[in-house]
């Protein structure tokens, strides 16, 4: 099989906006959805991975990270997500996403349930739930108090990405992924708009669904995963060993197998 290695720079203009990002390989698309703590950086072992095995991807920064600018109005992120679809000419897509990308895949999902063939949703998040105060809370806003960027962001990073921290050592990629949005982390935008609560319409979600979480991920990931689960009708759980929040840098190979095989079903 030829591969099409080709990778081309995108950039979608939205309302108030513009997001940058990449389209890579040729057969079914696949969108990869960032973390709201990192740029897309995070899925790049994942891009390589799915482009060898034969499929199109598409990943983009979400405004204000990477190399996507602040929004400069209220925007949706599901919004977003359709028009980089409807921009590169993708009807469906498989939707693979990682915490507040995996929520944003589930939204969709509920949205515009024609535009999503499948749904893996690794470290998930969720629109509508009541996130209780995360560990280290106190350290990050004494630090956003302040002004202090880069404590902030090894704050955040402490928060998320723990096993960059094992005996004292930091400065690997998963840490340095997030440290990265510095900028964004002391923002004050409010533009965000918030998605309708997913929590009464998981049940309606008709796309087959993977479940990924990491075994020392926190405990709240753990129960929306499970929850999400058990929600979205036929959808299968998997817990990963050796990995914190960010799977697609801490267990590549095993997510990948996972992923590749429920792609294929």
């Amino acid at each position: 099989m030829c591969i099409d290695i080709t990778v081309t720079d995108i950039e979608v203009s939205v309302p108030g906006g513009l997001l940058r990002g990449e389209d890579t390989g040729s057969g079914d698309p696949v969108v990869l959805l960032h973390a709201g703590v990192t740029d897309r950086r995070v899925w790049d072992p994942t891009a390589a991975r799915l482009r060898d095995a034969g499929y199109r991807v598409i990943r983009w920064d979400t405004r204000g990270y990477g190399q996507s600018p602040p929004s400069g109005g209220p925007y949706s992120l599901v919004a977003d997500a359709l028009a980089v679809l409807d921009a590169r000419g993708v009807d469906s897509a498989h939707f693979v996403g990682l915490s507040q990308g995996a929520a944003t895949s589930v939204d969709t999902a509920i949205a515009a349930p024609g535009r999503v063939r499948t749904l893996t949703l690794v470290a998930p998040g969720l629109s509508g739930w009541e996130w209780p105060r995360l560990p280290g809370y106190e350290r990050r806003a004494a630090a956003a108090e302040c002004g202090d960027g880069p404590g902030l962001a090894t704050e955040i990073a402490r928060l998320w990405a723990p096993m960059s921290f094992d005996g004292g050592a930091t400065g690997d990629a998963a840490s340095q992924v997030i440290v990265d949005q510095v900028d964004t982390f002391l923002a004050e935008e409010e533009f965000e708009q918030d998605e309708p609560d997913a929590r009464p319409h998981a049940a309606s979600i008709t796309a087959p669904a993977l479940v990924v979480l990491g075994d020392r991920d926190l405990d709240v990931i753990t129960e929306i995963g499970t929850l999400l689960a058990a929600w979205i009708p036929g959808a299968r759980l998997v817990t990963l060993t050796g990995a914190d929040h960010l799977l697609p840098l801490r267990v590549p190979d095993a997510l990948h197998a996972e992923l590749l095989a429920h792609l294929r079903t």
